[in-house]
């Protein structure tokens, strides 16, 4: 079994401009990365384009950016990759059945866009990590895992060892908690 290199390890390869950056990044974290652009894109084809946009970003940003958490920015880099092409795939009508599911379920949680977009992220960033950080680790993982992973319910049931109907009364509570949370009433 080959080793895999630790992430500051594979920010020092981005920094020296080695060819075996994106390898190790691939061999850590492709599958993951693979995982989420298919779950936010209906088609196999454009999910491996998000992919290689994804890498290239990787390719051109990490030496810069270094990442305190590279899997937290990899991933998020893949979202962001993934979420430009499905509006780009929507736009020109190309779109068709997209898995979109599980951010109808949270965007009634979400708040407006009234002020500034750099300041409501950090300000939405703030209440969801002050949300996550008061939940008990299992809710926690049910949570992450349906609105950041993009798990299904049977998915997440199958990780931690519940069933399919705990899981979903967890979500349901959960967004109620989120929605509380975030201080909005209920409608």
């Amino acid at each position: 079994m080959e080793a895999v290199l630790e992430d500051n390890q594979i920010v020092e390869l981005f920094r020296s401009g080695s060819d075996s950056a994106l390898n190790e990044l691939r061999k850590k974290y492709g599958a993951q990365m693979q995982r989420i652009a298919e779950s936010i894109l209906a088609d196999k084809r454009d999910a491996e384009e998000c992919l290689n946009d994804a890498y290239l970003g990787a390719w051109k940003n990490i030496p810069v950016a270094a990442p305190e958490n590279l899997k937290a920015y990899l991933l998020r880099m893949t979202r962001y990759c993934a979420f430009m092409r499905l509006r780009s795939n929507l736009a020109q009508k190309r779109g068709g059945q997209v898995l979109t599911t599980s951010y109808e379920e949270l965007s009634e949680c979400i708040p407006d866009r009234r002020r500034s977009e750099s300041e409501q992220d950090s300000k939405l960033k703030e209440q969801i990590e002050d949300f996550l950080r008061d939940l008990s680790k299992e809710k926690r993982a049910i949570f992450l895992g349906r609105f950041w992973f993009l798990y299904s319910v049977t998915e997440i049931a199958e990780r931690l060892g519940r069933n399919e109907k705990y899981v979903s009364n967890q979500l349901y509570y959960l967004k109620k908690q989120f929605k509380k949370h975030l201080g909005r009433k209920e409608g």
